[in-house]
Parts: C-alpha cells; sequence; structure tokens
C-alpha cells in the first residue's frame, strides 16, 4: 500500500491505496500550523479509523502547490513510515510531455490532473479543475500537456466579493431558480453560479475553435458535480482525478 497526497492551497486529500484501488481518502485544512508530528497523529487516526494497517504501507506520492507543507509532510512520512516520498514536479518520469515555454512553472495538481486523463478519457481532452483557482488544462491527441488557462475559483471570487461589498452576504453555491434574480440571493445565485458555468464554457468553446477539434471535458474538484450538472459541455464529473493522477505516476516512477 502506498499514500497518494494532493497538498492543495485550502484542502489536503490523503488517499491510501492497495494497487490500483483506491482504499479510502479523506480530506482536511491545508495549515502551516500543524506539527509533523500532528500531520502523523492526522494520518494514523484516519487509517485506524478505516482499519488500514499503517505498518503495511511502503511508499508515498504527494502533488503540492505548497513548498512550506510538501516539507512537512515529506519529514512525516520518512520519520514514521521511514521511506522517502515521490514529489511530482517536471523531472520525474511523467508518460507524456509538458509542451509549455517553462514546464517547471506547471503545477502539480495539474500535472495529476492530465496523468489520469489521458489514460482514462477518450483524447484530446481537457481537464477543468474547480478548486481555489479554477483551471484549465488541455491534453493533445498524443497525450500530452500543450497549456490551459487560469481564473479565480468560483469559491475564491464568491468570498472576494461578499468580503469588499459591505451590503452583499455569503450565500450557499447552487444552481439559481431564475436568471433574472427577484432576490439579491438570485442575483449572487445568477451572476456567481451561472456566471462561472457561463465562463467555463465560453473558454471550452474558444479552445475547442483553437484546437480544431471537439474536446471531451472532465470536471474535478470541490463542485465538479454541481457545475457538471448545468454544464453541457462538460463530458463528466470525476473527484478522484488528482488522485488517480498520483496513483498513476507512483506506477510510472516504482516500476522496476
Amino acid at each position: 500500500m502506498f499514500l497518494a497526497i494532493d497538498i492543495g492551497n485550502t484542502n489536503t486529500v490523503i488517499g491510501v491505496y492497495h494497487e490500483k484501488e483506491l482504499i479510502n481518502n479523506w480530506r482536511l485544512a491545508s495549515k502551516n500550523a500543524r506539527t509533523v508530528d500532528e500531520y502523523w497523529i492526522v494520518t494514523k487516526l484516519f487509517c485506524d479509523n478505516a482499519g488500514i494497517d499503517v505498518s503495511k504501507i511502503d511508499g508515498a506520492i504527494m502533488g503540492s502547490v505548497v513548498p512550506d507543507l510538501t516539507q512537512n509532510y515529506q519529514q512525516m512520512v520518512s520519520q514514521y513510515f521511514h521511506r522517502e516520498s515521490i514529489v511530482v514536479n517536471d523531472k520525474i518520469n511523467l508518460g507524456f510531455a509538458l509542451k509549455v515555454e517553462v514546464p517547471s512553472s506547471v503545477g502539480a495538481d495539474r500535472i495529476c490532473n492530465v496523468a489520469a486523463a489521458r489514460v482514462q478519457y477518450p483524447l484530446p481532452a481537457v481537464v477543468v479543475d474547480l478548486g481555489t483557482a479554477t483551471t484549465f488544462d488541455v491534453i493533445d491527441e498524443g497525450g500530452d500537456y500543450i497549456g490551459g488557462a487560469i481564473s479565480p475559483g468560483i469559491y475564491t471570487a464568491s468570498s472576494e466579493l461578499t468580503r469588499k461589498a459591505a451590503k452583499l452576504s455569503k450565500i450557499d453555491l447552487k444552481n439559481p431558480l431564475h436568471y433574472i434574480g427577484k432576490t439579491t440571493e438570485e442575483h449572487l445565485l445568477t451572476g456567481i453560479f451561472t456566471g462561472h458555468i457561463a465562463m467555463i464554457e465560453g473558454l471550452i468553446s474558444r479552445m475547442q475553435q483553437e484546437y480544431g477539434k471537439e474536446l471531451t471535458v472532465i470536471a474535478t474538484g470541490g463542485l465538479s458535480q454541481e457545475i457538471a450538472d448545468h454544464c453541457s459541455l462538460i463530458r463528466v464529473a470525476d473527484k478522484n482525478l488528482t488522485l488517480e493522477g498520483l496513483r498513476i505516476l507512483y506506477e510510472f516512477n516504482t516500476e522496476q
């Protein structure tokens, strides 16, 4: 068994794999305030509660966009599992090319998403990851990463708007009953939720036009299923896409 750790700006997801099977996974806040020992306690509690014997975990891979947390998790794995972690970046064996001007600038989460999507879905494709940022990653017919886009995430945009506008309150993000809102809440839902869908549809349409072929659209991240339910261009919502990418990259980099 091995650990797959996806360290994001807002949340960290810890998964345990037995070969190709995801045994269990858990989500916790990405906090720098925890000590290495606390990361171990949390990880062991998760495993104990799921009936997973931590002594049988003999490897780890992590993709991180938070360098400080990367170091802490690496130290936790080294100290308590007595293993060195594989850290996802452009230098490890990816199985595909990063066809951008600065390959080292591509985030680990995006590399993982491409690694999974190119194996599991028809190509060419685009992965839409709805996290702190909403990212778009395009994979060509040969399975290589050719670029994409980054926009503010839906929660990020919503929080920033309500923070700066004194008379606007936070809302639960969902599809509005009316696109021409009758209340302030409906105005916000249309502008934020439906507006984000319109942005996604607009960017994907332009990407498809530029690429010259239809792209298989895969959504992942926090609100991926809710967005996919109301976005006709999204083919599938795959909440475990990033973890699956970590699994695939672990296999690539541990095969003898």
